[in-house]
């Protein structure tokens, strides 16, 4: 999953926090051999990764750069 979240401090900063959430459960990537490593590169500030983003067609790629903009546009302050 593609996520793009974004926070707004009380300071006013506004942050973007794009991650790519993996949640299977194949290919051995949950037993406790791969946790573990994945741990220890995270601990040693070594990338993990997971899977990567891949757009098949024009549309797909314009939605996801409209849903941007709709989410900079976006005043978090009407949502509270």
């Amino acid at each position: 999953m593609f996520v793009i979240e974004k926070t707004k401090w009380a300071d006013g900063d506004i942050n973007y926090n794009i991650t790519i959430q993996d949640s299977r459960y194949d290919h051995n990537f949950n037993t406790i051999w791969g946790r573990l490593k994945r741990a220890a590169k995270a601990l040693f500030g070594k990338p993990v990764y997971f899977s990567d983003v891949h757009l098949e067609g024009e549309e797909r790629y314009k939605k996801l750069v409209a849903d941007m903009t709709d989410l900079l546009n976006t005043n978090l302050d009407d949502e509270q």
